[in-house]
This record gives C-alpha cells, structure tokens and sequence, in this order.
C-alpha cells in the first residue's frame, strides 16, 4: 500500500513528493510534465524521478509509482 503524499501548486506547477518515512523529492514543473509524457509507464516515471534524485526514485514500489501517474 502506498504512503504518498503528492502535492502539486496550481498556480506554480512546483510538486513534492512525500513518502510516509518523510524523504521527499520536489519537481519543477518541466519534470512534472516529464512524469505526465510517461503515459503511466512505471520504468519510464521511475527514469524520469531518477534524474532528479536516483535514491528516492530507486526506493519507489509499483503502487506508489502507480499513485504518482494517477496523481500527476
């Protein structure tokens, strides 16, 4: 069961990232729109968070990758 809590701003597009053990990851919106081209691709949006920060993206399980493509 995933543990996120994704927060995106309305009027910047800036997103974080939040899993339940406090680590974060906080996306511009360019890579926001980078996770949203994945199309829902697990390996894709895991690729794409790697960029950014290669721990946080590595330690993401398939449904909390699953919750960032429906949330995002």
């Amino acid at each position: 069961m995933n543990n996120l809590n994704i927060e995106l701003c309305p009027e910047t597009g800036i997103c974080s990232i939040i899993k339940g053990d406090g680590t974060k990851i906080d996306l511009m919106p360019d890579e926001v729109e980078g996770v949203r081209d994945a199309g829902g691709n697990p390996e894709v949006i895991q690729q794409t968070l790697a960029a950014i920060d290669a721990s946080f993206a590595q330690g993401l399980k398939p449904d909390e990758l699953a919750a960032i493509s429906k949330n995002l």
